[in-house]
C-alpha cells in the first residue's frame, strides 16, 4: 500500500473556499478503483489553516491511476492551487501491512474473478 499526503498551507481568506473545492472532490476520489482510504483535516491557526489530505493506494498501479505520472503534482480541482501559499506532495510506502499478504490477497481477489465467484450480484 502506498500512503500519499498532500499539505497545504491556505491563507485564512481563502480556507473556506479551499477547503470546499476538497470537499467537493472527495467523491470522485472515492469512485476511483484502488483507494483504500481518504481522509481530509485542518489545523487553524491565527493567519492560516495547514489542511492535510491523506489517501491510502492499494498499490502503484492505482495511484498512478489517479495521479498520473507527475506523481509530486497536486491532482486538485481547477481554482484550487491558486488558494494556496503553498502545496507539497508526499509518499509513504506502508509499513503495518505484509507485503506477501497483499500479493495473496491480490491473486485471490483475480482468481475469483477469472472463474466467475466474485460476481456482483452476490453482493
Amino acid at each position: 500500500m502506498i500512503v500519499r499526503v498532500l499539505t497545504a498551507r491556505v491563507p485564512a481568506k481563502n480556507a473556506a473556499q479551499f477547503e470546499s473545492l476538497l470537499r467537493d472532490q472527495l467523491p470522485k476520489m472515492r469512485e476511483h478503483d484502488g483507494l483504500v482510504y481518504l481522509k481530509l483535516a485542518r489545523q487553524v491557526k491565527l493567519d492560516y489553516e495547514d489542511v492535510l489530505l491523506f489517501e491510502e493506494w492499494r498499490d502503484a498501479k492505482a495511484l498512478y491511476g489517479w495521479a498520473g505520472p507527475r506523481l509530486l503534482a497536486p491532482r486538485l480541482f481547477p481554482g484550487a492551487e491558486s488558494l494556496v501559499d503553498r502545496v507539497e506532495v508526499t509518499h509513504y510506502e506502508a509499513l503495518d501491512v505484509d507485503p506477501d499478504e497483499l500479493v495473496a490477497m491480490s491473486t485471490s481477489i483475480v482468481d475469483r474473478d477469472q472463474d466467475g465467484t466474485n460476481d456482483q450480484e452476490s453482493t
